[in-house]
């Protein structure tokens, strides 16, 4: 076993172990914001706010595929944490290889029933008679590769959860890689638009996952996968599905969320689409950073949980919401100040431009209740408090954006549409501060002299 990356977690000073932990992680969220940009900067270069518009409307289909495989991945994450922290390392490996099983059969099923369902899974996206055809090409070729694309999610966030973040993060950047430089190949130079990215993005998942492979079979994992360590027990996917499900439902309703912003977003034209898809994308480099110093501190608060230390638990909680404030101060501070210039980056439309630009300065006022929500969100998933979770996944992006962004619109317009986020991040961060809160006055009063 690797005795250095258990002292990183249960014995290393919280300040030091969440920048050792945090940091590659956060790096490997800015690979993803690469990633997750390449596409758009690559496309936007045609020119053209129609392809543009197709990768925006297909971008939440992308976003539940790995919502699906979060469950397992997700959950497992949090369950192989607190198995590692009681010492149980054969259940941390069961637990892996259940998680591996169950989403190689999910992807299976997404790849066949996207594929047949494609017509209609597109028109509720809000694809016009200008997108359709793009979109329809990029979405095929994503929902062929689903199995490579679930699995290499689900196999990421599980060797992250053993404390190997330089893994995570070197088969991210390997991934990253491959496609920024396939990207211009297939879209630009073999003239294949869209068709292209989706290309790319697929070959790209499956060189991170044999990368993270090759860290399984090269016996480096705590927790690696393996047939003597299957088995269907019940008691071990319920753990995993108690945090899978209510994490990857914030990322489902995420995806909900934005296909009806999407949507909503198309009755005022293709314009808008193409701008709103384009500020989103600008929007994750903040909120994936904040996921990456989330993720990274999860470990910690997981393995903290599950060996009993409260003391530590809390002082890891409270370093975190403390580096994320001060990250949302900075990217506050650019998004005011950059949101047109970082809009002309992916393209030179000036209508896209502009709706781009307003869109984002409104966004800006989100921020720092995300930098704070994340925090809060991951610890309750670290610490196994599935309820809570499951209540924070379906208020943001469900219970709350949805409604708000339907009725803000309704009243208010195109103005009401764009200010439901910020809105959203401000309420869902009050209610998330409840479960913490609660959790921390409990904490106090187990250590408070008898």
């Amino acid at each position: 076993m690797d005795k250095k990356r258990l002292y990183i977690l249960g014995e290393m000073k919280v300040s030091k172990a969440i920048l050792q932990l945090a940091i590659p992680t956060i790096l490997g969220m800015v690979v993803q914001i690469l990633y997750n940009l390449t596409d758009t900067f690559f496309v936007g270069k045609l020119n053209d706010p129609y392809q543009v518009a197709a990768v925006t409307i297909t971008l939440p289909i992308f976003m539940m595929q790995m919502a699906l495989s979060g469950i397992f991945g997700n959950g497992a994450a949090s369950y192989i944490s607190r198995l590692l922290g009681e010492k149980n390392y054969a259940g941390a490996r069961t637990t892996a290889t259940l998680a591996w099983l169950c989403t190689a059969i999910v992807s299976v099923l997404v790849s066949i029933l996207g594929i047949v369902l494609l017509p209609s899974i597109l028109k509720a996206s809000g694809a016009s008679d200008n997108t359709f055809g793009f979109a329809a090409s990029y979405l095929t070729i994503i929902f062929a590769g689903s199995i490579v694309s679930m699995l290499n999610f689900t196999t990421s966030q599980m060797i992250r959860a053993e404390g190997a973040a330089k893994y995570a993060l070197m088969g991210m950047l390997l991934g990253t890689g491959t496609n920024i430089i396939l990207d211009p190949i297939f879209i630009l130079w073999m003239h294949q638009g869209v068709k292209g990215a989706a290309i790319a993005t697929v070959i790209g998942n499956g060189v991170a996952l044999c990368y993270y492979l090759s860290f399984y079979l090269r016996g480096k994992s705590l927790a690696a996968p393996a047939l003597k360590y299957l088995s269907l027990q019940w008691s071990t996917l319920k753990e995993i599905l108690k945090i899978g499900f209510p994490s990857s439902l914030s990322q489902f309703m995420m995806s909900v969320g934005n296909a009806i912003s999407y949507h909503i977003a198309s009755g005022y034209g293709d314009n808008t689409v193409a701008a709103m898809g384009v500020a989103m994308r600008v929007f994750t480099i903040p909120i994936f950073i904040f996921i990456g110093l989330a993720i990274g501190v999860q470990p910690l608060i997981g393995y903290s949980y599950g060996a009993g230390n409260k003391l530590r638990l809390k002082h890891v909680l409270n370093t975190a919401i403390a580096y994320a404030l001060v990250l949302s101060f900075v990217f506050t501070l650019l998004f005011a100040l950059f949101s047109k210039y970082t809009m002309i980056i992916f393209i030179k439309n000036p209508e896209v431009v502009a709706i781009g630009s307003q869109i984002l300065r409104v966004y800006t006022f989100a921020i720092i209740f995300a930098a704070v929500q994340m925090q809060f969100g991951s610890g309750l998933q670290a610490m196994g408090k599935g309820m809570a979770s499951f209540i924070l996944s379906i208020s943001r992006m469900g219970l709350i954006y949805i409604p708000a962004i339907i009725l803000l619109n309704k009243f208010f317009g195109f103005n009401g549409m764009i200010l439901a986020l910020p809105l959203t991040d401000f309420l869902t961060t009050g209610l998330a501060f409840g479960f913490i809160y609660k959790i921390l006055v409990n904490v106090e009063k187990e250590h408070e002299p008898a």
